[in-house]
């Protein structure tokens, strides 16, 4: 997946969070990233401090995109607001908690 890179990342700042330090964001990501070889299901749970493949019933936020929409929204080279808007992320749940994870991490 192109999106690997930013994967890592995610995965790295939520493994350097400090769980008994103060935290911006609480809440339960869903993203399924459509790639070429498939959909990838990846859970970014800020609640546990947890990033790992799979779903979860419990996701606060559900976020649908394909590969290169993660990219440029992972890199911020276009806001959540904007990808939103232009139809390039499919998103249920709260947008303004999607944005502070985009800000977090």
């Amino acid at each position: 997946m192109k999106c690997d890179a930013v994967i890592e990342k995610v995965k790295a700042r939520v493994a350097g969070i400090d769980a008994n330090g103060p935290r911006k964001v609480l809440g339960v990501f869903q993203l399924n990233i459509e790639a070429a070889d498939g959909l990838h299901e990846l859970v970014v749970d800020l609640k546990d401090l947890k990033v790992y493949d799979g779903k979860t019933a419990g996701a606060d936020v559900v976020i649908n995109m394909k590969d290169e929409d993660f990219i440029s929204v992972g890199t911020k080279a276009v806001s959540v607001h904007d990808a939103v808007e232009q139809g390039k992320i499919k998103m249920t749940g709260d947008e303004a908690l999607f944005q502070a994870l985009v800000d977090a991490i």
